[in-house]
């Protein structure tokens, strides 16, 4: 694959992806001791039994009704089961049992479970058995209020019959006595004394009515009465509760696997969602895209407490010599055309303070020492500090432009390094002065004459307006951005106000990254 696809394939995944890479170990092993919690809990877990019987729901319906149709066998069923999960049928083994209704039928399936397997056997008889009685109770208790209501109707009718139409009124009591109570009766057939008195009372009533009004009452009474004694329910046992033979398996091996991916997706979706919402340059894509500015080198985020001590990192050190190898591509040491050549002179400088400019400044001084000729020069004169195992107050800079010392007691050299180094001296009442005044010009242009590199050390843009003055007199200037810190507001205020007469091409380099953001031509290098 050419370096141009490796490029354009880094460049199209999502900014979610980088993060999730980067910490892909420690999200996999997070999920881990879930995992096993899962798998501990369904070795320990107490096996279970369940024992299972099939009931059938009759549900009567008066002649000439209309065939149910499937959404009301469904609302039907779904009753049923409701009741025989209620506290009321099966009390308190209403949390061991589960009820499933069988699809376009009028089957229950009762499934209780339990410990013991002789314990699921009679639960699930128990059940059964409560629910079957449960039904006949029901039933009686509605026939019994039907028949009562249809008794409370005819003994309300007080009307006298006609003696005109008598023989037709005994002939239509005849019939009625023995056709429309045959229909009526048969719901009634458990309780024979309620249903003889049932028919006295219905004889008495119809001998006394009008034959005129005879039939349409009647009529209405029985329509009323089976109007009362529709949807009667009633239950049986299809088939009878088996002893279950072997334990249920409690935890299944993919509850296992759905445990640990559920652990996995939860921090990744959390890492991945904090890094979508940042609005910081977290990648070279970044950088390029949103400030519009060429990315010459990525560094990684590494804490170095001395950053004297030099390429004590193999993947920092790398970075650094693709740094240093871009930037001799970009502007030799000394132009072969000139007479007298002079050095390139590079500043380094950052938005804000604390962003690994001063580092760097210093690993690049080193790794250019190597092979040319190098200073060094710390140009921030508002700080007291110690610059590359300098003591503070040594000569420097600020010495140098007042003309308090000479130039070879303001260059140090660094034991064992091949590289130069002019602090930044005692702190002087009017730096910016100092650094826009002709004699500062004039150092500079000296100094380019004895070294190849002069790379400086700028202050931060929203700290001071100095690093504008002295960037008007170098060849390239490096705007260090931290990834992850530095936000694109941020960076484009600054950059905008380092934009201006005399001032060379501002190019940017990405500091502090993750290991999974490095520079293709750096991965390629450990690759070698």
């Amino acid at each position: 694959m050419s370096d141009n696809q490796s490029s354009r394939r880094v460049e199209q995944r999502p900014r979610w992806w980088w993060p999730l890479r980067a910490h892909s170990r420690g999200i996999l092993l997070a999920g881990l001791p879930v995992a096993l919690i899962i798998a501990l809990v369904s070795l320990f877990d107490t096996p279970m039994f369940e024992s299972r019987t099939l009931l059938e729901v009759q549900a009567n319906s008066v002649p000439n009704s209309v065939t149910p149709s499937p959404t009301d066998i469904t609302v039907l069923m779904n009753t049923q089961r409701e009741i025989v999960t209620s506290s009321t049928v099966a009390g308190d083994h209403r949390y061991n049992i589960r009820v499933e209704v069988i699809p376009q039928s009028y089957l229950l399936s009762v499934h209780f479970q339990d410990s013991d397997p002789q314990r699921a056997q009679l639960g699930a008889k128990a059940v059964a058995q409560a629910y079957v009685e449960y039904t006949a109770d029901a039933q009686l208790e509605q026939i019994a209020r039907a028949a009562a209501q249809f008794l409370a109707k005819l003994d309300s009718v007080t009307m006298q019959p006609d003696p005109a139409n008598e023989d037709v009124g005994d002939q239509l009591a005849d019939t009625i006595a023995g056709d429309v109570f045959d229909d009526l009766l048969p719901p009634l057939q458990s309780d024979a004394e309620q249903i003889e008195q049932l028919r006295r009372s219905a004889t008495q009533g119809v001998s006394a009515l009008s034959p005129a009004l005879e039939n349409t009452l009647i009529r209405q009474l029985v329509k009323t009465y089976d109007d009362s004694l529709n949807h009667l329910v009633s239950a049986k046992v299809l088939d009878e509760a088996n002893l279950p033979r072997a334990p249920l398996e409690q935890m299944q091996p993919w509850w296992i696997l759905l445990g640990y991916l559920s652990a996995v997706a939860v921090p990744a979706f959390v890492v991945a969602m904090r890094f979508q919402r940042r609005d910081s340059l977290d990648f070279k894509q970044d950088v390029e895209k949103h400030l519009g500015k060429s990315c010459v080198g990525v560094t990684p985020a590494l804490n170095l407490s001395d950053p004297a001590q030099f390429l004590s990192d193999r993947e920092y050190a790398s970075s650094i010599g693709v740094l240093r190898a871009r930037l001799q591509m970009l502007r030799p040491a000394h132009d072969p055309l000139e007479q007298f050549p002079r050095g390139r002179v590079v500043l380094l400088t950052s938005s804000e303070d604390g962003e690994g400019k001063s580092s760097i400044a210093m690993n690049l001084a080193f790794a250019m020492g190597k092979t040319e000729r190098v200073l060094l020069i710390n140009a921030d004169m508002r700080k007291t500090q110690s610059y590359v195992g300098l003591p503070m107050g040594a000569a420097g800079l600020s010495h140098l432009i007042a003309g308090a010392a000479q130039m070879r007691d303001c260059v140090h050299s660094i034991p064992g390094k091949e590289l130069f180094v002019i602090p930044s001296g005692v702190l002087p009442p009017n730096p910016h002065e100092l650094l826009s005044s002709k004699r500062f010009q004039r150092v500079i242009e000296m100094l380019e004459r004895r070294f190849d590199t002069i790379i400086i050390d700028a202050p931060a843009l929203s700290e001071v307006s100095d690093t504008l003055v002295v960037a008007r007199h170098c060849s390239d200037v490096l705007f260090v951005v931290q990834a992850g810190r530095t936000t694109l507001e941020s960076a484009s205020t600054e950059l905008t106000r380092l934009q201006g007469d005399g001032i060379p091409q501002v190019r940017v380099v990405l500091n502090r990254v993750q290991p999974y953001e490095l520079d293709l031509d750096l991965m390629k290098s450990f690759k070698q």
